[in-house]
């Protein structure tokens, strides 16, 4: 059996002339020509091999045929209007994704409120903290839309467009009894003498040359973990000040001969230019931008 070959605006033009008893009330109904109705109709009979309507005069009456297919015809045209009103609710066409990645020492409270923007904006963000290589492959394979991380004095080629977002300060922090027998405050001597408890992998060479201050160390890229260890007395750290580690169990601010005045670090967002998603990349960066300077003041 060949398929039957007919359109919407034909089973339309059919139920609207069903409901209405006239092909020229139904043109009005349906706001088109009497001629384009008359012709839809005979088109869809020509279609199905029988006729719907038993003329008599102007006025239309269902056949027993047509009468059966009006019943489908008028809960198609329903369901079509309903489709039509749905569509036209739908919001803009928008990103509803963005992968971030983003450096051990990017502070949480910063991130927490990302998430909260994002989420009043109804766009998904996923979060993953990452070394600045594991980052930046990332970026260029397209696995991941943004990425926050150090600063590092090299150029990115044309490979990775960057803009800066803000600064965070550091300071040494130990277990009270790691150094309770040296004299303070304490030198880089003393420092380089203890395990150090770092966070960036040694991949990233700038970053562990600028942060590496012992020649032990223990890697270790989750605060939980960072702090156990640190409470354990099993290594220092040169740490964000905004990780409050003097809070934690019977761990203080260390006092040092280089003091802690000017130690920051400068954190930067990262993404591939040309990207499909550089309008909402553009976005995201004020947003993140704005975000940080709200946290600053």
């Amino acid at each position: 059996m060949n398929a039957l070959r007919y359109s919407f605006s034909q089973i339309e033009a059919f139920a609207a002339i069903a409901e209405c008893g006239t092909v020229s009330r139904a043109a009005e109904k349906l706001g088109k020509d009497r001629t384009t109705v008359r012709d839809l109709l005979d088109y869809l009979e020509d279609a199905l091999g029988y006729t719907l309507f038993l003329r008599e005069g102007r006025r239309l009456s269902l056949t027993a045929k047509g009468e059966q297919l009006h019943r489908q015809a008028h809960l198609l045209v329903r369901q079509a209007h309903a489709f039509e009103s749905y569509a036209r609710t739908l919001p803009e066409a928008r990103m509803e994704h963005i992968t971030l990645v983003y450096d051990p020492f990017v502070p949480q409270a910063f991130l927490q409120d990302l998430i909260t923007e994002f989420s009043v904006a109804q766009v998904r963000l996923s979060l993953w903290c990452a070394s600045r290589a594991e980052a930046e492959a990332a970026l260029k394979a397209g696995n991941a839309d943004v990425a926050i991380c150090q600063a590092v004095n090299r150029t990115l080629g044309n490979e990775l467009e960057w803009s800066a977002l803000g600064a965070i300060e550091l300071n040494f922090y130990a277990a009270q009894a790691l150094f309770a027998d040296q004299s303070l405050p304490l030198t880089l001597l003393n420092l380089a003498l203890e395990p150090q408890l770092v966070m960036h992998a040694h991949a990233d060479e700038q970053i562990t040359q600028r942060l590496q201050i012992s020649g032990q160390s223990l890697f270790i890229n989750e605060r939980t973990m960072l702090q156990s260890l640190m409470e354990q007395g099993q290594g220092w750290g040169f740490l964000p000040t905004h990780f409050q580690a003097e809070k934690w169990d019977q761990v203080q601010a260390l006092s040092t001969e280089v003091g802690h005045q000017g130690l920051h670090l400068t954190l930067v967002t990262l993404w591939a230019p040309g990207a499909k998603k550089h309008e909402w990349i553009s976005d995201t960066i004020i947003k993140m931008q704005t975000l940080w300077r709200r946290r600053a003041t």
